[in-house]
């Protein structure tokens, strides 16, 4: 990333730091210098019990893994500026060099832009560099960054489908002026950007 503010920087690519330091443990009570006499009534109660907690882990559920996303591509195009990771590429616009952590989809205004998976409506917003965008949270702690929109039809916490609108291609996106009409699909996987074409 280019250095300079970021009005997306400490919201998609940040750690989450409202997490306090947790408590510190009570002391643990010290044991019994002399151990308790061992009775066959005792071993029989303790075989018992050990044979109860055996059954019921059988009976509890196996803890459930979140599927992965199924993903669909955003706009009927092609990409026509490629995510280009840790290889600094001239942006026309700011006239400097800096990554591209997303891949954009040449298109008109009004062209229906969807979203690429399941997932809840983070964030809808409006700024100078983005433009009008929507942020969207999948599982597998998985984000998706829609930006260059206009008439979004979405709201910050509506649940939303793989294919469902979110808004229409809007005006050129600020960061990419020079590339005209577009839309700017970016995603992060556990905080890191990833090639979105690579998920169609």
């Amino acid at each position: 990333q280019t250095v300079g503010a970021d009005p997306m920087d400490g919201y998609l690519y940040e750690a989450d730091d409202s997490v306090s330091a947790s408590e510190p443990l009570d002391r643990v009570p010290a044991m019994e210098t002399e151990p308790a006499e061992d009775t066959d009534d005792s071993a029989d109660a303790q075989a018992a019990e050990a044979a109860a907690d055996t059954e019921q882990e059988k009976d509890e559920p196996a803890e459930q893994t979140a599927a992965a996303p199924t993903f669909t591509p955003p706009m009927d195009a092609d990409v026509s500026h490629a995510f280009s990771g840790d290889t600094l590429e001239y942006n026309e616009t700011t006239r400097d060099w800096r990554t591209h952590e997303g891949a954009d989809y040449a298109g008109e205004e009004g062209d229906a832009v969807r979203a690429i998976a399941d997932g809840t409506v983070l964030r809808v917003g409006d700024d100078t560099i983005y433009g009008k965008y929507v942020i969207l949270s999948h599982t597998q702690d998985m984000n998706s960054l829609y930006a260059g929109l206009d008439n979004i039809t979405v709201s910050e916490g509506d649940s939303v489908k793989g294919g469902d609108q979110l808004a229409e291609l809007g005006s050129r996106m600020p960061l990419e002026q020079a590339l005209g009409v577009h839309l700017h699909l970016a995603v992060t996987k556990e905080g890191n950007a990833v090639d979105p074409a690579g998920l169609f």
